[in-house]
């Protein structure tokens, strides 16, 4: 227990360092290109440390979608949760397109990235909605990668949610480009 409790300290220390020089995500813009929701499932059980692991996975997004320059045009954090839960989506597994449409239209933006976290299988739910298509770009289960067991799961889970929020965004930017081209 003492020595998972130094695991994350250390790793809380770590991203501290690596994202001194980067500024906080600016705040909600009416024009947000895309929102992240991060959930994180226990399925029930009490696990020591998830508002750490918590912390620590949304400080990834931050520093994941400043590094893309995406700050104002990415909506996070517990402001997203909220709104979600108002439009009755409280996980990732229970969003439906109709309320994720319902989302997007009350807070004015086009894509919604819900990242379900399991720490207990080491494995992350990723689901990509387009308000604009009305439809999922994204479903898919991503598992611990090979050759990753002597990392901490606080590391594989920050790895694995960095590795996504990535690639989505970067979909999210491909194709609000490629809607950009074919309006002009």
């Amino acid at each position: 227990m003492i020595v998972l409790k130094k695991i994350i300290c250390s790793f809380l220390c770590l991203f501290v360092l690596f994202s001194f020089g980067v500024c906080a995500a600016s705040p909600v813009d009416s024009n947000a290109t895309a929102a992240v929701a991060l959930y994180i499932d226990t399925s029930g059980h009490y696990v020591p440390g998830m508002d750490i692991l918590n912390k620590a996975l949304n400080e990834v997004i931050r520093f994941k979608v400043n590094a893309l320059l995406l700050g104002s045009e990415v909506q996070s954090g517990n402001e997203v949760l909220r709104d979600l839960s108002r439009c009755n989506i409280s996980s990732g597994s229970d969003a439906t397109a109709e309320a994720l449409a319902a989302y997007g239209s009350m807070r004015h933006v086009n894509n919604i990235i819900l990242l379900s976290v399991r720490p207990l299988d080491v494995a992350i739910d990723l689901k990509l909605y387009s308000a604009v298509n009305n439809s999922f770009i994204v479903d898919k289960t991503i598992t611990r990668p090979d050759g990753t067991e002597a990392l901490s799961t606080v590391e594989a889970l920050s790895n694995m949610v960095g590795d996504e929020v990535d690639q989505a965004l970067q979909l999210v930017k491909k194709t609000v480009a490629t809607l950009e081209a074919a309006q002009s």
